[in-house]
C-alpha cells in the first residue's frame, strides 16, 4: 500500500470512529448519565486541559522513538477512552475518559504531520493535506450515519462501545501496516534523557522564533484556538434557544447540520486543491474575513433558514483553514524537532481554547448566547493582520 494510501486510511477511518461517538455523547451525557451543565461544561475543560499539558511531551516521544509508535499509542489511548466512557456511565468515568482523550489526541497531532511530511521528504505535501482533511470529513460524514443506524439497532451506550474497540482494532492495524523509512531521532544515543528534552524543545523553539512566518502561524494558532471554543460550544445553543426548536426537531436539524457541512467540506477541500497552489497567506486572509463576516451576521440573523447557511458557511470555512495552515507550517520546518514543534503549535490551540471557552462563556451568560458568538468573530480578527503580514513571504 503507497505511503499516501495508509495516510487517507488512518485519517478517514480515526474520524469515522470518533465522530460516531461525537455525534452520540450529548444524547448519552444528558439521557443516560444525567450529566449537569456544569458537569458538561468540565469534561470539555479537563480534555483540553489534558491537550494543553501533554502536546510537548507527546511530541517528544514522536521525536526520539519515532513518530509511528507515536500514532500507535495516540489511537489506542482514544479508544480506550472511549470504551471506558461507555462502559460505566457515570461522570467521574467520562471525565477519566475525557482526559484520556486529550492524551491520546496529543500522541496523534504532531505526529502525524510529521510522520508523512518526512517520508514524502515535503514532496506533494500540499495535495496529500488537503486530500487527507477531504477523506477525513468524508469518514466523519460516514460515522454520523452509522451512529444513528447502530443507536438504532442496538443503543447509543453499544454504539460508543462498537467505536471505542475499532479504534483500538485501528491501532494494531497501524503498528502492521505503517512504514517508517525516513525518521531521525532528534538526538544521539549517548546523550541523556533530560539533555534530550532540552534539545527537543530548544530547537522547536528556535525553528519558530527564527522564522518570521512561523511566528506569525504561531499567533495566528494562539487566536484561532481563542475563538474556536467559545462558538463550538455556542452554536448549537442558539438554534436551540433563539429558534426555540424542541427536542425531535433538534434531532434531525442536528443531523442535517453536521451532514450537509462534511458534504460542503469535500466539495470545498476540493475546489482548493484545484485551484490553490501557492499564495496560501492571501486565500486565508480572504477565507477568514469571510469567517468573521459570516459569524457575525450568523448571530445577529434572526431568519432560521438564513442562520442555517450562515453555519453551514461557518463550518466549511473553519474545515479548509487546517490544510492550509499545515501546508504552510510543515514547508518551514526541518525535519529533526518537526513533531515537537507541531506539538508546540497543538499546546497554543489548546491554550487558546482553555483560556477563550470560558472567556466567551461568561459574556454569553452576562449578555446573551448571540454576544458571545459575536465575540468569538472579534477575536478572530488578529489573524487577519498577522496573514497579511506574511503574506508576502509565505
Amino acid at each position: 500500500m503507497k505511503i499516501k494510501n495508509i495516510y487517507y486510511f488512518l485519517t478517514s477511518s480515526r474520524s469515522f470512529c470518533i465522530q460516531i461517538v461525537f455525534t452520540l455523547n450529548a444524547i448519552y451525557y444528558v439521557s443516560q448519565v444525567g450529566l449537569n451543565p456544569l458537569q458538561l461544561v468540565l469534561i470539555g475543560t479537563i480534555m483540553e486541559l489534558a491537550i494543553l499539558f501533554f502536546e510537548i511531551p507527546t511530541g517528544l516521544v514522536a521525536d526520539f522513538f519515532g513518530r509511528k509508535k507515536s500514532l500507535v499509542i495516540g489511537t489506542f489511548i482514544i479508544g480506550v477512552a472511549h470504551l471506558l466512557e461507555g462502559s460505566f456511565p457515570t461522570f467521574w468515568a467520562i471525565a477519566v475518559g475525557a482526559l484520556f482523550w486529550g492524551i491520546g489526541w496529543t500522541f496523534i497531532s504532531g505526529a502525524e504531520t510529521a510522520w508523512i511530511a518526512d517520508e514524502l521528504e515535503n514532496n506533494e505535501l500540499d495535495d496529500v493535506f488537503l486530500k487527507g482533511a477531504m477523506y477525513s470529513s468524508l469518514g466523519s460524514f460516514f460515522g454520523i450515519i452509522v451512529s444513528v443506524l447502530l443507536a438504532i439497532i442496538f443503543t447509543v451506550q453499544i454504539a460508543i462501545l462498537i467505536a471505542g474497540g475499532s479504534l483500538v482494532l485501528i491501532a494494531i492495524i497501524s503498528l502492521r501496516i505503517v512504514p517508517e523509512t525516513k525518521f531521525v531521532s532528534i538526538a544521539h544515543e549517548e546523550t541523556t534523557s533530560f539533555h534530550q528534552i532540552q534539545i527537543a524543545i530548544k530547537s522547536g523553539l528556535t525553528q519558530i522564533k527564527g522564522n518570521t512566518i512561523l511566528f506569525g502561524l504561531a499567533a495566528i494558532t494562539l487566536f484561532a484556538g481563542l475563538a474556536s471554543e467559545g462558538f463550538d460550544r455556542l452554536w448549537g445553543a442558539h438554534f436551540i434557544e433563539g429558534f426555540q426548536m424542541n427536542e425531535e426537531d433538534a434531532i434531525y436539524w442536528f443531523g442535517a447540520f453536521y451532514a450537509i457541512a462534511f458534504l460542503l467540506n469535500i466539495g470545498l477541500l476540493k475546489l482548493v486543491e484545484t485551484f490553490v497552489k501557492e499564495r496560501f497567506a492571501i486565500v486565508l486572509v480572504f477565507l477568514n474575513g469571510l469567517l468573521v463576516i459570516a459569524m457575525l451576521f450568523f448571530a445577529t440573523s434572526e431568519e432560521f433558514l438564513l442562520a442555517a447557511i450562515l453555519y453551514w458557511v461557518i463550518a466549511s470555512l473553519r474545515t479548509v483553514n487546517s490544510p492550509l495552515i499545515n501546508i504552510m507550517t510543515n514547508k518551514q520546518l526541518q525535519s529533526q524537532g518537526r513533531a515537537t514543534a507541531i506539538s508546540m503549535y497543538g499546546q497554543l490551540d489548546a491554550f487558546g481554547q482553555v483560556a477563550g471557552g470560558p472567556l466567551v462563556g461568561m459574556i454569553a451568560l452576562y449578555t446573551s448566547v448571540q454576544g458571545g458568538i459575536i465575540t468569538s468573530a472579534i477575536l478572530i480578527i488578529p489573524t487577519l493582520y498577522f496573514l497579511w503580514k506574511i503574506r508576502r513571504i509565505a
